[in-house]
């Protein structure tokens, strides 16, 4: 079983359940909507947990410590109080790269490299919006709620759901919202999580482009961190090859020409009206991005 060199002192990794995660990622999240840097800000978790009294045998540390491991951390020193401290060793960028194993395979969602993956995905996220890029920012509830309400009820039947979504999208820019309108942030939190890394909207024309295409590794840091588990993501990725595949071959098509649909596209059942509530039409058409 690997271990790591905290204070001088080895220390045994041991397996943790799932169930027992939820703590570390509910301390990580804020930080990381800060643009905290993510290995410090899992330190700072593990400090503040040994300042509180924890052990080296307690669920929150080991999982620090694992997610700290699978950054390629190997050695490191945090002060008593829990603040501070420096990391004494980390693996080079080709050590860790030797390592091609599927990080959301079980045994990589047991060791916290899926998790440690999936949150430097979502740390260092970008969407371009006509031409200009934009952070991916991590959302509350209650500001993401009402985006995704509002998805679910523009979406036409049988519509892909990453086609509703730049619909929301397009339907906001053009009722000339500003650009730091936290609705616009939301819908983009959706749209990257689906795998799109970025649209033109031309409200003149009343055209929607795809700039390039879907990001697998987007998606599945996104069905990982919904809860996919291994599966899910396999599933997730399938459909955004399908989705690129489709894009590649078509050389661009209307909403309502694609052959693409709920399955390929990563949504669900819906049984929404099939009449459409926003003010723009989409015409979706893949752009490579110069």
């Amino acid at each position: 079983m690997p271990s790591m060199i905290l204070n001088g002192q080895q220390i045994e990794l041991t397996i943790q359940t799932q169930e027992t995660l939820g703590s570390v990622v509910n301390a990580l999240l804020p930080l990381i909507a800060a643009k905290e840097p993510l290995v410090p800000s899992i330190g700072g978790v593990l400090g503040q947990g040994l300042a509180s009294g924890q052990t080296m045998t307690d669920a929150s540390i080991q999982w620090c410590l694992w997610l700290l491991h699978e950054m390629g951390v190997r050695a490191l020193t945090i002060p008593q109080g829990g603040t501070g401290g420096s990391i004494d060793k980390v693996l080079s960028a080709e050590e860790r790269a030797r390592d091609i194993s599927d990080p959301y395979s079980q045994g990589n969602i047991a060791t916290g490299r899926a998790l440690a993956m999936a949150l430097a995905n979502i740390s260092g996220r970008v969407f371009v919006l006509n031409g200009e890029q934009r952070d991916v920012k991590l959302m509350t509830r209650d500001k993401m709620e009402p985006a995704m309400q509002a998805v679910v009820d523009m979406r036409r039947l049988n519509e892909p759901i990453h086609i509703t979504t730049t619909r929301a999208l397009a339907s906001l820019i053009s009722s000339n919202v500003a650009k730091d309108d936290e609705r616009i942030d939301a819908v983009i939190s959706i749209i990257s999580d689906l795998g799109v890394v970025g649209i033109s909207i031309d409200v003149a024309t009343s055209t929607i482009i795809f700039d390039g295409l879907f990001s697998e590794a987007n998606a599945a840091a996104s069905a990982y961190l919904q809860g996919g588990g291994v599966n899910g993501v396999l599933r997730m990725r399938q459909r955004i090859r399908e989705l690129n595949s489709q894009m590649q071959s078509s050389g661009g098509a209307t909403a309502g020409q694609s052959r693409q649909d709920g399955r390929n596209a990563g949504a669900s059942d819906s049984k929404g009206s099939d009449v459409a509530r926003p003010s723009i039409k989409s015409l979706v058409k893949p752009r490579r991005r110069r």
